[in-house]
C-alpha cells in the first residue's frame, strides 16, 4: 500500500519531538495499551458500525486491546484515590529488524516485551517534562506507575485526573525498550526505532518517503469476517511518500500512484468524480471547508468582555449566506466546541434539538439591527475597531467575514502573518484581540480544552467559574460512565453556546477516496485516537484488479 503525507515525519519517540501527537511511522511501530476495535466498524462490511472511524474517537466501549489485553479503573471516593489497572499481553516481542542501520534493534534482539516496559513507558509520559502529556494534562503528572504482577501494571493518581489518565496513558502510552533510550537518550532519531507493532522500519529518506514492512510474527489476528482469525498483517509493507502539495498529492491518487487520500474537500470531492470515475469514496469526518477554525476573541480584553457585544457578533454572521454560497448548502452548524460526529450525538446541542434554549437558536439567525442595537448597550454605538490573526490560507474566507460585519459597524483588520509566526503566537496565546484556532478532537470533550484552561485551544482566554465546574461533574461522570459524561456536557452546553466564547464556522465533510483494489476497506481514517492508517493491518491489495485497470 502506497500513502502520502503533507508533510515530513516529524516524530520517531513518544516523548522527544514537535508533535503533540505520535508520528505517522511511530503509530505503527510502536503499540498503545488499546486501540480501536476494527469490528466495530464496517471492517469491509461485516463490522458492527457503532463507528464510522473517520476521526480520532475515543470511546471505551469501541475499544480492543493493544499491549494491554484488559483493563479496569476504580474510584475511592474517600481517599480521592483514582486506580487504573492493565492487565499485559504476554508473548510480545520487539521486532528483529536485520537492515544495516538498526544497531539499536539489535541492541534489544527481539526479547519480549514485559511489565517493567510498561511502567517505564508510562512513567516517562507523566514525569518527564518534555512529554506532551506531561505538559498538558497536569492532573496525571505524578501518577505512581508500578509492577503489581508478573504482567499486571497499576497506575494510582488523584480522582481528578483518573479519567484523563484513562485516555491519554491508553492511547500515548506506546511501549518502548528501555535499554535504547538509556544508550541513545530518545528514540528522536530514525535509526534507532524499535517496536513491537505490525510494520517496522525499512528505510527512511528525509523529505522523500519512510518505507514499513510486515511484522511477521506480531501477534495480531483478524477480528471479524471470513478472515477471522489470521494473523495479521495481510500486506507485505507501505511506503508514505512525502508530497507536501495538495495538487501533487490529487494528481498522485488520480494516476495511482497512491491508493487512498483522506480530508478531500467537498469541491475536489466533485473533481475527482469527474476526473476519476472509478475511485470509491466514503464520507469522512466533519470539520472542513474555508476558515473552518473557529473565531476566537479574547474574552479578557474589552470589547470581547461584555456578552452583549459576543452576541452582537454573532447576529452580524450570516450564517445561512456563507453555508449556500460558499458551501454549496453543504455546511454544519453549531460547531464549537464540536460538530454533531458519530457515537458522540448524546453529547450535541443542535439547533432542532428540543433541549436547545431559544437565546441559543436566535445567535444563528443573522439579525443586523438586533445586533446594533446590542453593541449600542454596551456602549459602542458606532461600532469598534478589532483585528484578527490569520495566516495567508484565511484570508479569503475572513474576507467575508469582515464584510458582514462592517454592516454593524465592526471594522475588522486581518493581521495576516506567516504561519510559523501564526503558531508562535497562538502557542503563547499573545494575539492581541481576535484568532481563530481548531477546539481539539471530541474524544476529549470532557477536559473542556477549548473553553477552559491556559492550552493553546483556548484563544478566547475562557475562565469562567460555571463552566470550570461544570467539567469537574462532567469528567465525574465520565470516569465512571462515558455517556453519562456526555449527558453532563450537552447540559453544560446550553450555558457554553448562549455565552457566546467564539464563532463557530460551517463545517463541512471532509471525504476520503480510494482505488477498488483495497480488499476489506472501507474507508476508515484512524482506528481509535490517533491511531491513523492503522486500516492497513486489515486489508490487502488485489494485484491482478490493479492491473487489470492498468496500474
Amino acid at each position: 500500500v502506497t500513502l502520502a503525507l503533507s508533510r515530513d515525519v516529524r516524530g520517531w519517540d513518544n516523548i522527544v519531538g514537535p508533535a503533540t501527537t505520535p508520528g505517522a511511522v511511530f503509530s505503527h511501530t510502536n503499540e498503545p495499551m488499546w486501540m480501536g476495535d476494527w469490528a466495530k466498524g464496517n471492517a469491509g462490511g461485516y463490522g458492527t458500525n457503532e463507528s464510522d472511524w473517520a476521526d480520532n474517537y475515543d470511546i471505551y466501549d469501541h475499544k480492543a486491546g493493544a499491549m494491554a489485553e484488559s483493563w479496569e479503573w476504580t474510584v475511592d471516593e474517600s481517599t480521592n484515590e483514582g486506580t487504573l489497572v492493565y492487565q499485559i499481553r504476554s508473548g510480545v516481542h520487539f521486532v528483529v529488524n536485520s537492515e544495516p542501520w538498526a544497531e539499536a534493534s539489535r541492541l534489544v534482539n527481539g526479547r519480549e516485551i514485559t511489565a517493567d516496559d510498561v511502567v517505564y513507558s508510562l512513567t516517562q509520559m507523566v514525569t518527564d517534562p518534555r512529554a506532551y502529556v506531561y505538559k498538558c494534562c497536569p492532573e496525571v503528572r505524578g501518577a505512581q506507575v508500578t509492577k503489581t504482577g508478573p504482567w499486571e501494571v497499576t497506575v494510582k493518581l488523584p480522582v481528578e485526573g483518573l479519567i484523563t489518565a484513562v485516555a491519554r496513558l491508553g492511547n500515548y502510552g506506546r511501549v518502548v525498550p528501555q535499554e535504547v533510550v538509556e544508550k541513545y537518550g530518545d528514540m528522536s532519531d530514525w535509526k534507532v526505532s524499535v517496536g513491537s507493532g505490525p510494520f517496522y522500519l525499512k528505510d527512511y529518506v528525509p523529505g522523500s518517503s519512510a518505507n514499513l514492512v510486515r511484522n511477521p510474527d506480531h501477534w495480531g489476528k483478524d477480528p471479524i469476517g471470513p478472515g477471522k482469525g489470521n494473523q495479521l498483517p495481510y500486506i507485505d509493507g507501505f511506503t508514505y511518500l512525502i508530497i507536501p502539495d495538495l495538487s501533487t498529492r490529487q494528481a498522485a491518487l488520480r494516476t495511482g500512484q497512491i491508493d487512498q487520500m483522506t480530508s478531500v474537500s467537498w469541491e475536489d470531492a466533485a473533481l475527482f468524480r469527474q476526473q476519476a470515475p472509478k475511485l470509491l469514496e466514503h464520507t469522512g469526518s466533519v470539520g472542513g471547508g474555508p476558515g473552518s477554525a473557529t473565531i476566537r476573541m479574547r474574552t479578557d480584553k474589552k470589547p470581547f468582555d461584555d456578552i452583549r457585544v459576543r452576541r452582537a457578533m454573532m447576529m452580524a454572521t450570516d450564517f445561512d449566506t456563507i453555508n449556500e454560497g460558499l458551501l454549496d448548502g453543504l455546511g454544519h452548524v453549531p460547531t464549537f466546541p464540536h460538530a454533531n460526529v458519530k457515537g458522540y450525538e448524546a453529547l450535541y446541542l443542535g439547533l432542532d434539538d428540543p433541549e436547545t434554549p431559544e437565546s441559543v437558536r436566535e445567535l444563528y439567525t443573522y439579525n443586523p439591527e438586533k445586533a446594533k442595537e446590542l453593541l449600542a448597550e454596551a456602549g459602542y454605538p458606532d461600532g469598534f475597531k478589532t483585528e484578527m490573526l490569520m495566516d495567508s490560507s484565511q484570508v479569503d474566507y475572513m474576507s467575508i467575514i469582515k464584510d458582514m460585519w462592517a454592516k454593524v459597524g465592526i471594522d475588522l483588520a486581518l493581521d495576516v502573518k506567516e504561519r510559523g509566526v501564526v503558531n508562535s503566537v497562538r502557542q503563547k496565546r499573545t494575539h492581541e484581540a481576535m484568532d481563530n484556532m481548531w477546539g481539539g478532537p471530541i474524544s476529549i470533550f470532557f477536559m473542556g480544552i477549548a473553553i477552559s484552561g491556559e492550552g493553546v485551544a483556548n484563544q478566547s482566554m475562557t475562565d469562567d467559574p460555571y463552566i470550570n465546574e461544570a467539567l469537574v461533574k462532567v469528567r465525574q461522570a465520565a470516569v465512571k460512565d462515558l455517556s453519562a459524561g456526555m449527558r453532563e456536557y450537552k447540559e453544560l452546553m446550553k450555558y457554553v453556546l448562549d455565552q457566546v466564547y467564539a464563532i463557530p464556522t460551517p463545517y463541512l465533510y471532509n471525504y476520503i477516496f480510494y482505488w477498488p483494489w483495497l480488499k476489506n476497506y472501507s474507508g476508515e481514517r484512524t482506528i481509535g485516537y490517533f491511531r491513523t492508517d492503522y486500516w492497513a493491518n486489515y486489508i490487502w491489495v488485489d494485484q491482478e484488479l490493479k492491473s487489470s485497470m492498468g496500474y
